[in-house]
């Protein structure tokens, strides 16, 4: 069985809601029945309801109205007599008037205004926004006892009366009234009623009062108990239907009743007393506030206004009063005969009656008025209205096709109750109701349409209304010329134009109206091609652009024309022009003078202005104009040749147009401005390892880069070569070079002279060939014309090479230059049979091309006719049937003579030709659905053109309609009957079966039939119940009544799912009360499902319309957004696909208010063992301290308990306390956590508070024994020393001493800190106390005093230095017999140590073996090992040092002279011995006596041995060196001087130039020019040997700034080469000065006019050893 629903069911059952955030923000959710609907599916029907958080205007209370005057002027109207006004009890006299007048004001409250009473400051309830809770009265404000007694209740207070009496005209009294409170907070309501009664009586009569103010149908008095919604888990809804909600919004109250009428029976015209009490219940705290509506007790009330469909209406105006004669107007008019109370109005108008009634002997008339509309509308919405846009005549009429408007109105008329119905469309609203003139086109200017919609099961009807309108077209402005000047690089009167510019212009700013430019009238009016903007003009100096303007509001469109005007700016030269500074320390820094480029730029041109920029933006916007044009500083980013592009704007005044012409500066401009990167040459063959030959002019060229200067470039194969200008290639030569080869060069400006360095790189890249050859092209019609895709050729051409690309071209020439004007389409069509074409192949990478002529030749391919398709109805239900191919073929051509056919399922196929049908299965071609191809060749011509022709082979199944197909519709309102969209079930009646339509009757006979007129509208709702609808599906392709099959569907009304009720989630909140917990929901998902006979699909989710539609299901771990909180359960059953929408409650009980911080309580314990009593019972209900306090305002349904542990508690019973602590009162614990839990009896919401059980433990002590001291001449020790014995932190102890056990345990006489001992034992008590806590511990101690050793001084240790580093090593144990003094070694030990204190401390201890050095001190330490007593005593350390001789290992003998050897010490005494024998201080060794000699010198010490020392040296033969010549390379940049020595001399030599590092290179390179001193050294110690050397050279700079520095320029040492003279030119080459050699130098003036900043050129004939030369060259003078 298939089953469909499209349906479900919505439940609401909303219950109680309690505060949200605090009591001032709560969540208010009106109650509502269950509802329930089922509804078609796509067809939602939308279930609203509302819920405020107000913070809206409150109400105004005034409590200024005197008593009297706000009964009479606010309670009562009409024909009633009040007398006797009073209040015996209120809040006035203590200060809270609690009676007052209210008003609505701007709020939402539902009376006008009225009376109103309070148990507080009755203005309080309103005015302004009150955030804490109301709780204005006060203990010695009573209570009226009337309202106890009426309520049976005690205990009130804060109570406001009102009492007067009243005679009325009518047998009723009734008040609307509602009553709000502060109590509708939490589960308040569940505990505390504040009270309010309505009492009334016969005046003067003993019987009690009635209280009238009832909960309706009751005989329940109205207060917060007995109307309030659910306390989940608390307290169950008590008549909640009554309840309003909670926090309004428009008082400051926390929620309240709905509207409630106080009623009773009185007799007419008989005196009644009335009491209106409201009092708070056992104390002051949360106001309450009864609001009376103003005059609502009325005599007379005909009810709201009546508007009907019905034709006549039954007015009531019976006031119960025999008395009481009745008068009926209609529009004013008395009805004749109409004197009984009730009237029936079968007329529309305006009925009033009057009543007439008898009162203290006059008559007093009640009236009232209602207004009756019979045979009245339903209100429909108005449809949108219906525009259109004026044409170009701006008449504002327009024709309009009413009819258009269907649609929209049906949907209108969806939304109210009419099903049966029809509709038409007029001119005014009168010929719509008198159902005149029905139109449904109209010629018309803008106007209202009105529309006629008529029930046709009733008499009712609808109308609305539309416009038609007219929109105007949109408003613009014809635009003024776009004037632009010409200035690009090519002054022909083409610019590039922003059109937009003139936008806003045309529409005036108006931002609704977009704007589009267009070459021509056509474009303008469809919007198409619009025209780009910035554009070119295609026409100078004028062009006209047509203007399209659409106004988006209303999609009108307007149009207009646009002149443009192009002038030409200045024409100039626009050559690049350059600046060169040949900057020579290629720095990147120079300075320009940029006016050197005018007169070349304007050729001539006058009466223009010429301004200079850094940007191109700056000179067109004519701004930030570069101020120093002639001394312009450029200094590039980075320290190397760099350049820059400077703008010179040209302006012509009189047009304002002007033109901007970029030129260059260059630091170095053979560098920066040259080409000198790869050059290339394209292959002439494919062979890729050959050379080519490179012509270097041609490459010179090319470097050039078109530079205005001729220069010259030299080629060189090795950088080598190239720096030393050898072995240049000859350019008369091609350089035949194989890819890639570097070449080195030179590049010299023959202007300037300037000449730079740098590498290029030669570069062979590949090309295409391809042979000429015809390519076949078919045509397709037989004209020998076609249209043929030249780029499928491409791979023909290219041989599938993807590095080139090909173009096309009719001419060699075009191909040959790329002209690209004349390129072929992609698609070309042939005028001739055969065409020869070139194709232009390219490099992709390179760009070397090859240009190839090929023949292309159009061959025609064979006629054909096209064939029919082949539709068939398969019987078998395969899809496929038996089709004859070959008289397809026949109808194809009309001759197969001279033609190869084949057949092919696929056009790939047949356009490859392969896969062809067998021929012999081509006349019994088992196919199905599919397209079947004809390839059609000319087998004749030889030429392979062949046609493909293609026809359907549509293989019709018989339609297979599944049986069972039931679709189920949820029932929506118990009547069995529901809304069905057949077509919904169209999918599962073709279950994939395509090409078929289906058609649904009610009688099989038009299903087998075919009677389609009868078929049921599958796409409109069909109403029914459950029953067997009979259909028919056709194939879509079949001919008419063929291929089709009949069945037959069942349609149920589907019942709802069946669950488990729905159990809201109540919880206790945690200790955090913060109302907010995490919830399973798969447990409750698994509690609906438990005992459901069906499997459900139930999902929860956060809103009802989530639920209703299946969006958003929530996790299965959810936490509530707030408390209390409902979210939606949505149950589907897979028993009939109908789902329902219940509502889930949840609500989190607050646990008991309890102000918890730290609460603990401390003892100390009795013993060590940690356990001390507690009584836990200091922590009540009624304790008040800052760490624990219960702050609930009732306590008497709250229970305290004690829990040893947490485990302990029952989580399920927070009732359950059969685990309590037994004895709290004296619990015997150690140190613990244990928890008190406050219980409230009433929700079983418990709070859970730590306790911290604190022991504070006597303090941790050592343990002493007996503490041995060593004896000391005071017979005291010093107590205290013991503190940090007997514990390890005396910081949190207080330690004293005793004599006794009884002293210390009592704190008695303690001993002073200094104890004189008197014996060689005493016992010592000690009292320790915890410093904090005052927890004591007694303990004892034995001081034993021992006797201390005595040590014997040693004498001290002397040793001879062996070293000279005056350390020693010393065996210190040397004198330990000395020290012991005859003690046994044995129960005594012995240490060192550096100093006295370590000594003293036994800390680090000397090594036995130390290095000592001279003069130490050594302390020794005798201790007696068992006592640790001990004495010191110390020696001294003597080293005597060694004799220093001071002869050097090496004794030169120089130039073969004797040398005298000195040995002598200076100290007397020191005795010589030489390996001569000699016992003098020194001796003398002869030239000829060279070799190893040795020297003895011994000092006698007066304190320890003698010491000695040997010194052995070595006695050569040297010579110091003689400088023969000094050589130097002058004017060499760099220069060098060579030094030359007499090479047979026989010492050890090195170079030094000016005090510098010696280097045994005779040669120094890189000397800077001026004077220098060059010494010799002999290394084996002969004497130094230095002579002054002159380097002459010439200075690359002068900085003529007086700071003596490069002052001037000449030659170094020109005073020094007599002769010499010095030329100095400019840039330019003119003499600026002559230096002769005696000159100080040019200072870098001419004429007494300082020079710039630049470059200067010299031409130096040097006059040097009698030799003339010439030196040219540059400098650079900086300022």
């Amino acid at each position: 069985m298939l089953f469909l629903n499209v349906c479900f069911v919505f439940k609401l059952n909303i219950s109680y809601f309690s505060s949200l955030f605090n009591h001032k923000t709560m969540l208010f959710l009106p109650q509502l029945s269950k509802v329930k609907r089922c509804l078609q599916k796509h067809a939602l029907w939308a279930f609203f309801f509302c819920s405020s958080f107000i913070f809206s205007q409150k109400i105004v209370v005034d409590s200024s109205i005197p008593l009297t005057q706000l009964i009479e002027d606010n309670l009562i109207e009409g024909c009633v007599e009040i007398s006797n006004i009073s209040s015996n009890v209120n809040g006035n006299s203590f200060g809270f008037p609690s009676y007052a007048y209210f008003n609505r004001g701007s709020s939402n409250f539902p009376f006008q205004d009225g009376v109103m009473l309070s148990t507080g400051n009755a203005e309080s309830g309103g005015n302004t926004t009150t955030t804490p809770t109301l709780s204005e009265g006060t203990t010695i404000w009573g209570t009226d006892p009337d309202l106890e007694t009426a309520l049976g209740i005690s205990n009130t207070l804060n109570a406001t009366s009102i009492e007067f009496d009243l005679i009325s005209a009518t047998n009723q009294v009734q008040f609307n009234y509602l009553l709000a409170s502060e109590e509708y907070f939490g589960f308040l309501p569940c505990q505390i009623s504040d009270g309010f009664v309505f009492l009334i009586k016969q005046t003067g009569s003993p019987a009690p009062y009635q209280n009238i103010a009832l909960v309706p149908g009751t005989s329940t008095p109205v207060n917060t108990n007995t109307i309030h919604d659910e306390i989940f888990g608390v307290c169950p809804a008590q008549n909640d239907q009554y309840f309003d909600g909670y926090n309004r919004g428009d008082t400051n109250y926390n929620g309240r009743t709905a509207i409630l009428t106080a009623s009773g029976s009185i007799v007419p015209n008989v005196s009644y007393h009335v009491k209106l009490i409201i009092a708070d219940q056992y104390d002051g705290n949360s106001d309450s506030a009864v609001f009376i509506e103003g005059n609502s007790f009325r005599i007379l009330d005909l009810g709201g206004d009546i508007a009907t469909c019905a034709s006549s209406a039954t007015l009531d105006a019976d006031l119960q009063n025999p008395l009481a004669s009745y008068a009926w107007y209609r529009n004013g008019t008395l009805i004749t005969g109409a004197v009984s109370s009730t009237y029936i109005a079968v007329q529309d108008g305006t009925y009033r009656v009057e009543v007439g009634v008898p009162v203290n002997g006059t008559t007093c008339v009640e009236t009232d008025e209602i207004i009756v509309v019979l045979n009245t509308e339903e209100p429909m919405n108005p449809i949108t209205d219906f525009e259109l846009c004026d044409d170009s005549s701006g008449d504002g009429i327009e024709s309009f096709d009413l009819t258009t408007k269907n649609a929209e109105l049906e949907a209108e008329i969806a939304n109210i109750p009419f099903t049966n119905y029809e509709y038409s469309y007029h001119l005014s609203d009168a010929e719509a109701r008198n159902n005149d003139n029905r139109i449904t086109t109209i010629t018309s200017s803008s106007q209202p349409i009105f529309v006629r919609v008529q029930d046709l099961d009733s008499n009712c009807f609808s109308y609305t209304t539309f416009n038609l309108i007219v929109n105007t077209l949109p408003v613009i402005v014809s635009p003024t010329p776009v004037e632009v000047c010409d200035g690009d690089d090519t002054p022909d009167g083409f610019a590039i134009i922003d059109l937009t510019q003139k936008d806003d212009e045309i529409t005036s700013g108006q931002t609704n109206l977009l704007v589009t430019y267009h070459y021509n009238p056509l474009d303008v009016s469809t919007g198409d091609n619009p025209i780009p903007s910035p554009y070119i003009n295609t026409n100078t100096p004028n062009e006209l652009v047509y203007v399209r303007i659409v106004d988006t509001t209303t999609g009108c469109v307007t149009a207009t024309t646009l002149d443009v005007v192009v002038t030409v700016s200045p024409d100039v030269i626009r050559d690049t022009q350059y600046i060169d500074a040949c900057d020579t320390d290629l720095d990147g820094d120079a300075i320009f003078d940029l006016t050197e480029v005018i007169s070349t730029i304007l050729n001539g041109l006058t009466g223009v202005s010429t301004t200079f920029h850094a940007t191109f933006d700056d000179a067109e916007m004519n701004i930030n104009v570069i101020a120093d044009e002639t001394n312009y500083q450029y200094t590039n980013a980075v320290i190397e040749p760099g350049s820059a592009t400077i703008y010179l704007r040209i302006e012509d005044p009189t047009t304002g147009c002007a033109t901007i012409v970029p030129f260059e500066i260059h630091t170095n401009l053979l560098l920066t401005g040259t080409d000198t990167g790869d050059f290339a040459l394209c292959d002439t063959n494919d062979n890729s390892t050959d050379r080519l030959d490179f012509d270097l002019n041609t490459i010179e060229n090319f470097i050039a880069n078109d530079l205005p200067n001729s220069i010259i470039v030299t080629f060189y194969e090795y950088e080598d070569d190239r720096d030393n200008r050898v072995n240049a290639l000859d350019r008369t030569t091609a350089y035949a070079a194989l890819s890639p080869q570097v070449l080195y060069i030179t590049i010299e400006d023959d202007d300037s002279g300037c000449i730079e360095e740098t590498e290029i790189t030669l570069l062979v890249n590949p090309v295409l060939l391809f042979e000429n050859v015809t390519i076949p092209y078919c045509d397709n019609d037989d004209d020998g014309l076609a249209s043929i895709d030249l780029q499928s050729l491409d791979d023909t051409i290219t041989g599938g090479n993807a590095n080139f690309t090909v173009s096309y071209f009719e001419d060699d020439i075009d191909a040959q230059n790329n002209n690209t004007a004349n390129q072929l389409p992609p698609f070309y069509n042939n005028t001739t049979a055969i065409t020869t074409l070139y194709a232009r192949i390219v490099n992709i990478d390179s760009g070397c091309s090859t240009v190839n002529p090929f023949e292309i030749e159009v061959l025609v391919a064979p006629s054909t006719n096209q064939p029919s398709d082949e539709i068939i109805c398969d019987n078998d239900q395969d899809g496929f049937s038996i089709v004859n191919l070959e008289t397809k073929i026949d109808e194809t051509v009309p001759s197969r003579t001279g033609l190869n056919i084949d057949v092919f399922t696929s056009f790939d196929d047949a356009d490859n030709n392969v896969n062809p049908i067998l021929v012999v299965d081509r006349s019994t071609y088992n196919t199905n659905t599919q397209t079947i191809y004809i390839r059609i060749e000319d087998s004749v011509s030889g030429t392979g053109c062949f046609a493909i022709v293609s026809f359907e082979t549509i293989i019709n199944t018989l339609p297979i309609i599944p049986a069972d197909i039931l679709f189920q519709v949820c029932e929506d309102d118990g009547d069995n009957f529901a809304d069905f969209i057949l077509s919904e079930t169209d999918d599962a009646i073709l279950n994939g079966q395509t090409g078929k339509e289906v058609y649904y009757f009610e009688d099989e006979i038009d299903a087998l039939n075919g009677n389609i007129t009868n078929a049921i509208p599958k796409n409109d709702a069909y109403n029914s119940d459950s029953k067997t609808i009979y259909i028919r599906v056709e194939n879509i392709t079949a001919e008419t009544a063929t291929c089709y099959s009949t069945g037959s569907i069942e349609i149920q009304v589907a019942p709802d799912p069946v669950y488990d009720p729905i159990i809201d989630f109540l919880i206790c909140d945690d200790a955090s009360n913060d109302g907010f917990n995490e919830f399973n929901l798969a447990e409750k998902e698994t509690e609906i499902q438990s005992t459901s006979p069906n499997i459900l699909n139930i999902s929860f989710h956060l809103t009802a319309q989530e639920a209703e539609e299946n969006d958003n299901p929530l996790p299965s771990a959810y936490t509530n957004i707030r408390n209390p909180q409902s979210i939606y359960v949505r149950i589907e059953s897979s028993a009939s696909f109908c789902y329902v929408v219940e509502e889930l409650g949840i609500n989190i009980v607050a646990a008991p208010d309890v102000l918890a911080v730290t609460p603990s309580i401390t003892e100390c314990a009795p013993a060590s063992d940690g356990f001390a009593i507690f009584d836990l019972t200091f922590y009540n209900l009624d304790t008040q301290t800052t760490d624990f306090e219960i702050l609930d305002r009732v306590k008497s349904n709250l229970a305290i308990n004690y829990f040893e542990n947490l485990t302990d508690i029952n989580t399920s019973d927070g009732l359950d306390n059969s685990n309590e602590i037994t004895n709290p009162s004296s619990f015997n614990s150690n140190a613990k956590i244990i928890y008190i839990k406050v219980a409230n009896t009433l929700t079983s919401c418990y709070n859970i508070i730590p306790l911290e059980l604190i022991v504070n433990l006597p303090p941790v002590i050592n343990t002493i024994g007996t503490n041995a001291i060593c004896d000391n001449d005071t017979d005291t020790y010093d107590l205290s020393q013991v503190d940090t014995m007997i514990v390890n932190d005396t910081s949190l102890v207080n330690i004293s001493y005793h004599d006794n056990q009884n002293d210390a345990d009592n704190n008695l006489a303690p001993l002073n800190s200094t104890f004189n001992y008197t014996t060689v034992s005493h016992e010592i008590f000690i009292r320790v106390s915890d410093i904090t806590t005052g927890c004591p511990i007694v303990t004892s101690f034995v001081l034993q005093i021992n006797q201390n050793p005595i040590a014997i001084a040693p004498p001290d240790l002397v040793a001879c230095d062996n070293d000279y580093d005056g350390i020693q090593i010393f065996d210190l144990t040397t004198n330990n017999n000395i020290i012991l003094g005859g003690l046994n070694p044995s129960i005594h030990s012995i240490t060192f140590y550096g100093d006295l204190d370590n000594a003293e401390n036994k800390l680090e201890a000397l090594p036995n073996l130390f290095s000592a050095i001279n003069s130490d001190t050594i302390y020794v330490r005798l201790e007696i090992n068992s006592s640790g007593c001990f004495d010191i005593t110390q020696f001294n350390i003597r080293i005597n040092p060694l004799p220093v001789i001071s002869i050097n290992e090496i004794v030169p003998l120089c130039n073969d002279q004797p040398i005298v050897v000195s040995a002598d010490t200076g100290v007397a005494g020191d005795a010589y011995l030489w390996s001569t024998g000699a016992t003098t201080g020194e001796i003398i060794i002869p030239p000829t006596s060279p070799g190893l000699y040795s020297v003895t010198v011994t000092r006698p010490n007066l304190i320890g041995n003698d010491c000695s020392y040997t010194h052995n040296f070595d006695v050569i033969p040297s010579d110091e060196a003689v400088i023969n010549f000094t050589p130097t390379v002058n004017f060499a940049d760099p220069n060098r001087i060579t030094v030359e020595i007499d090479q047979s001399r026989i010492g050890d030599y090195v170079f030094i130039l000016d005090g510098g590092e010696p280097q045994s290179s005779n040669i120094f390179e890189d000397v800077s020019f001026g004077e220098h001193s060059v010494t010799v050294r002999d290394l084996n110690g002969c004497l130094d040997v230095s002579k002054e050397v002159f380097v002459f050279d010439i200075p690359k700079f002068v900085t003529p700034n007086n700071d003596n520095a490069y002052d001037t320029w000449h030659i170094v040492g020109a005073n020094q080469l007599p002769g010499t003279l010095v030329y100095i030119y400019n840039r330019y080459g003119k003499l600026i000065k002559t230096l002769p050699h005696l000159s100080n130098g040019w200072d870098g003036t001419y004429n007494g006019q300082n020079m710039p900043s630049d470059d200067y050129w010299f031409s130096a004939d040097i006059v040097q050893n009698g030799k003339s030369f010439n030196i040219r060259g540059h400098f650079t003078l900086k300022r």
